[in-house]
C-alpha cells in the first residue's frame, strides 16, 4: 500500500493545515500586488451591484484571475462569471488525457445569462453539468434555480434585454426529468438553442442528493456518487470539460473532482508506483494542492481532505483484495465502478460570507 494511505488522522490533519497556510501565502501575496490588473492570485471585484445584482454567491469565494472563464463579449463588456477552468493531468502517465473541468459557485439569479453563456461558449454538445447540492439546505438557500425544471416552465429566454449589446440570445428548454433509480440522481435533459448558431446544443444536468451539508457522502451512498461520475463521463462530448458546482463550488466541488482523478490514477496502475515509506510522495496532498492554485478552497474542509484518504485507502484495498482493517474480512468487489475510465465540516478557514444580495439567510456550508 503506498504510504500516503497508511497516515494517521493526526497526520492527514497536518497536511490539511499545509494546504491552507500555503493559500494564505497566495492570499498574501494577492493583497502585496493588488494595484496590478489581473494578478495571477488576485480576483475579479464586481462595484455594480445595484445596478447588475450579485454574481457571487460568497464575498470570499472568486475565482483567481488567471485561469477564471471569461465570457467572449464585446471589449469592455462584462466578461465575468464565478467560475474557473481546471485541469488535471496525470502525473504518471502523460498518454492520459487531462480531466477537464468548469467548477463554479450555485448560480445567484442575476448570473443566470452569464452562466448559460459560458456554457455556449465552452462547451460542445452533449454537455453536462453537474449539481452537487440540492437548491435549499436546512431552510437556506444554496443555489438559485438557473433551469427550467419541469414541464410547467418548459422554455426560458435568455439574455432578453440584450446587456452586452452584441445581440447574444438563446433558448433553453426542458425536455425530460428521470431518476437513477435509487433517488440519488435527478437527471434532466435540457436544450439549449442560441440565435443565429445551427446547432442545438444537449445540456444533460445531474443533481445528486446524498450529500449532506457539512459534511460527505457516507460509505452506503458511495455506489451511488460513483454512479455520478459513470453517468456524467458518459454523457459528455470527450472534448469538453464538464461543469461541476455545489453552492461555493469549492468544497463538494472539489472533493467530487479530486477523487474523480484519483481514482482513474488507482484503476490505470499509478498507485503502484508509490512505495510504502513515509517519504513516498503524496499523491492526494499534490492533487489537492492542484486544485487550490487553480481555485481557492477547493476540498475546503478537513472532514472532505479525510474523505480523500478514507475512500482511496477503501478502494485500494478492494482492488487487492485486501482484508478491510475495520471488519477483518476479504472487501467486497466494486462492480459498478471495477475499472470506471475503461467500461463505456469542520473547516480550518473563514466560512464563506454570502453576499447579501446574494441569498438572504444563506448558511456557510458548501
Amino acid at each position: 500500500m503506498p504510504g500516503f494511505l497508511t497516515l494517521s488522522t493526526q497526520e492527514i490533519d497536518r497536511k490539511f493545515h499545509e494546504l491552507t497556510w500555503a493559500e494564505r501565502l497566495r492570499l498574501a501575496d494577492a493583497h502585496r500586488n493588488h494595484d496590478i490588473d489581473d494578478y495571477k492570485w488576485g480576483h475579479y471585484q464586481q462595484y455594480d451591484f445595484h445596478q447588475r445584482g450579485a454574481m457571487d454567491r460568497y464575498n470570499n469565494i472568486r475565482p483567481w484571475n488567471y485561469n477564471r472563464v471569461r465570457l467572449r463579449v464585446p471589449e469592455d463588456g462584462f466578461d465575468y462569471v464565478n467560475a474557473s477552468a481546471v485541469t488535471l493531468s496525470s502525473p504518471s502517465n502523460d498518454a492520459l488525457p487531462p480531466l477537464r473541468y468548469i467548477a463554479m459557485q450555485g448560480p445567484t439569479e442575476p448570473s443566470f445569462d452569464c452562466v448559460w453563456r459560458m456554457v455556449a461558449e465552452q462547451m460542445p454538445s452533449p454537455a453536462v453539468i453537474v449539481q452537487l447540492t440540492t437548491m435549499h439546505e436546512n431552510g437556506f438557500i444554496k443555489c438559485h434555480q438557473y433551469f427550467p425544471h419541469c414541464e410547467d416552465e418548459s422554455t426560458w429566454t435568455l439574455n432578453d434585454g440584450d446587456v452586452w449589446g452584441d445581440g447574444w440570445t438563446a433558448q433553453l428548454t426542458f425536455v425530460s426529468l428521470d431518476d437513477s433509480g435509487d433517488d440519488a440522481i435527478e437527471i434532466r435533459k435540457l436544450l439549449l438553442d442560441v440565435e443565429g448558431e445551427d446547432e442545438t446544443r444537449v445540456i444533460w444536468h445531474f443533481l445528486y442528493r446524498r450529500w449532506p451539508d457539512f459534511g460527505v457522502p457516507t460509505f452506503d451512498d458511495m455506489d451511488s456518487f460513483f454512479k455520478l461520475m459513470k453517468l456524467s463521463r458518459e454523457h459528455s462530448a470527450p472534448s469538453g470539460p464538464r461543469i461541476v458546482h455545489c453552492s461555493a463550488g469549492v468544497g463538494r466541488t472539489g472533493t467530487f473532482i479530486g477523487l474523480e482523478h484519483l481514482m482513474r490514477e488507482l484503476d490505470t496502475g499509478a498507485f503502484e508506483k508509490y512505495d510504502s515509506s513515509a517519504k513516498t510522495p503524496d499523491l492526494i496532498f499534490d492533487t489537492v494542492e492542484s486544485l487550490r492554485q487553480q481555485r481557492r478552497g477547493m476540498v475546503q474542509g478537513e472532514a472532505q481532505y479525510q474523505f480523500l484518504y478514507h475512500v482511496m485507502r477503501r478502494l485500494w484495498r478492494e482492488k487487492h483484495g485486501v482484508p478491510d482493517d475495520d471488519r477483518g474480512e476479504p472487501a467486497p468487489k466494486r462492480l459498478e465502478v471495477a475499472d470506471p475510465f475503461t467500461d463505456e465540516s469542520n473547516d480550518s478557514q473563514d466560512d464563506p460570507e454570502p453576499t447579501p444580495e446574494a441569498a438572504a439567510g444563506a448558511d456557510t456550508s458548501r
